[in-house]
């Protein structure tokens, strides 16, 4: 029995041991599975640092590069700018002014001023093309078998409609100051003879629609012979000097003449190339009138305080110049005479003017330029001319024989215009003309596009594009060329045979100006010199460029030229 018992203890005491053991194998292959673990996620982590950069270069090698906003062609990018520009007259106004009233028209009775008869009234009001001038008519009636009344009714019977109106009725435009309270004095009525007066007043807008005002008092008569006309001639006034502000023009200079009755209405500037002594004068219908001398030509009309102004003769030879002042009444006085010897003439035309460009507004066609430039004298005016052919439009010598329809002063730079017909395509060109009265030759559009400007910005998502590495293939099918990036020269001017430059359009935290890497939210302009470059793209003829980055996908785009026109600028795409 005490053997038996022993050898259950040592039994039982193996199986502890055993136990153990495999405890021990248990935490050993735990310890080398997290071991394991820890291998593996640090060679998962590394491989996905891996996978991400080979996909980042895999993004960009398909995603990245330049999207091409829009493609324009330049046919005048030297300076040449083309005079001559094309464009459809849009719908016209045709609607006339609405709303004016001649409200009253009386003779002044102070006793004291000169005889006047004073019209008030109210501005027509004109919402589409606006209100551009106002037209004063007059008719008369003298019969002293009828009373005043019956003949002011004569005479407003001849005014009551637009088609009534007379040219040789007309005797005053106004073209400023329209409001709801306008005044214009008559001084030329007579009151000699109870002469009866009658009043039109018509309103233009820009387009030529015309409306003849409401007539609520419209005449008056000159019953009163106590109120005497103003026939005293304007006194004071003479010319003085000459001078040479160059070898081509005359400076002259003089005071004018004061009038204490109806006052100076305007100053005429006359020329002439025969010599002239004392002006003849004579009367007509009371006022005292200057007789003008055969071959005299008028230069000017000035203003009443004007005391100076340049002339350029375009002939050689002797000129007499001299200043008739007249009055509201009619009343003219000679200030004497000038002379100046024209030894050198100004027969250079003056340059084209420059950046022509045409606009289509609702009512109206608008017309914008910079200032041409004179060597030898200065620009006098711009004259507009219009067409539906632009071969009527090339030459000086068909501008001379044409009739502009409008002319401008030098200082001014744009001109509407609202009197073409709807729908038609007009050829429109303006033309400085200097004091010699030289005429500029017009610029034709070229034919050829001279320079191509791209838009570009990145591809969205895409790597930031380093335009000293970007390459640009330009080929119209028989000229095939690679042009690198010219960081020295920005705009047109930096593009040339071998090199595009840049115009930077938005550039976010000044990226570009300082690395040359365009990155999301950055926009430039690139300046292709296709005629340096020896490319004929011409009125539909096509090209093809490349834009190839270091790293990213090219871009490819194909363009063609649109028929010719007169556009300076050509949209591509």
């Amino acid at each position: 029995m005490g053997l038996k018992k022993a050898k259950t203890s040592i039994k039982k005491d193996e199986e502890a041991d055993v136990g153990i053991g495999t405890l021990i194998i248990f935490i050993a292959m735990v310890l080398v599975a997290a071991i394991a673990a820890s291998l593996i996620l640090y060679a998962a982590a590394l491989l996905q640092q891996q996978g991400q950069r080979t996909v980042d270069d895999a993004v960009s090698e398909v995603s990245g590069g330049l999207t091409v906003v829009n493609v324009a062609g330049d046919r005048n990018p030297d300076g040449a700018d083309s005079s001559i520009a094309s464009g459809y007259m849009p719908s016209r106004d045709d609607q006339p002014p609405t709303g004016g009233i001649l409200w009253n028209v009386t003779e002044s009775r102070d006793g004291v001023s000169p005889l006047g008869i004073v019209l008030n009234w109210s501005s027509a009001i004109d919402y589409g093309s606006g209100l551009a001038e106002e037209i004063i008519y007059r008719t008369s009636v003298y019969d002293p078998t009828n009373p005043a009344v019956f003949n002011e009714q004569i005479a407003r019977n001849r005014l009551l409609t637009l088609s009534q109106l007379n040219p040789s009725y007309e005797m005053a435009r106004l073209t400023a100051g329209f409001g709801s309270d306008r005044q214009y004095t008559d001084y030329t009525a007579r009151d000699d003879n109870s002469t009866s007066y009658a009043y039109a007043i018509v309103g233009v807008d820009a387009a030529g629609n015309r409306a003849i005002y409401t007539p609520i008092d419209s005449s008056a008569s000159t019953d009163d012979a106590s109120h005497d006309e103003d026939q005293t001639v304007p006194v004071g006034g003479s010319m003085t000097s000459t001078s040479r502000p160059d070898n081509y023009s005359v400076m002259l200079f003089w005071v004018p003449a004061t009038d204490a009755g109806s006052g100076v209405s305007q100053q005429l500037l006359y020329r002439s190339s025969v010599s002239v002594g004392s002006l003849a004068n004579v009367m007509v219908d009371g006022r005292r009138i200057i007789s003008v001398p055969i071959g005299a030509e008028l230069i000017a009309t000035l203003n009443s305080t004007a005391s100076s102004y340049a002339d350029a003769p375009s002939d050689e030879g002797t000129y007499t110049y001299y200043v008739i002042v007249e009055d509201w009444a009619g009343n003219q006085v000679s200030l004497g005479t000038l002379s100046y010897i024209a030894e050198n003439v100004d027969s250079i035309a003056p340059s084209a003017v420059q950046a022509f460009c045409v606009r289509q507004y609702i009512q109206s066609v608008e017309m914008t330029w910079s200032e041409a430039s004179d060597d030898e004298t200065f620009i006098g005016e711009y004259l507009i001319y219009r067409s539906t052919s632009m071969s009527a439009l090339d030459s000086v010598e068909e501008l001379r024989n044409s009739t502009p329809i409008a002319s401008v002063d030098s200082n001014t730079i744009h001109y509407y215009d609202y009197s073409g017909v709807s729908g038609t395509l007009y050829y429109y060109t303006v033309v400085a003309v200097d004091a010699a009265d030289n005429y500029a030759q017009p610029v034709i559009p070229s034919n050829t596009i001279q320079m191509i400007e791209i838009k570009v910005k990145t591809v969205p998502g895409s790597m930031p594009i380093l335009f000293t590495s970007l390459m640009i293939e330009i080929t119209d099918g028989e000229k095939d060329v690679t042009l690198g990036f010219n960081s020295a020269e920005f705009g047109p001017a930096g593009a040339t045979a071998d090199r595009f430059s840049v115009q930077i359009l938005r550039d976010l935290d000044g990226i570009f100006a300082s690395t040359f890497s365009l990155s999301d939210g950055g926009l430039v302009k690139i300046f292709v010199d296709a005629g340096e470059i020896g490319l004929n793209l011409h009125a539909e003829s096509a090209f093809s460029m490349k834009f190839i980055p270091s790293i990213g996908q090219p871009t490819i785009e194909d363009c063609s030229i649109p028929y010719l026109g007169t556009y300076r600028y050509v949209n591509l795409i």
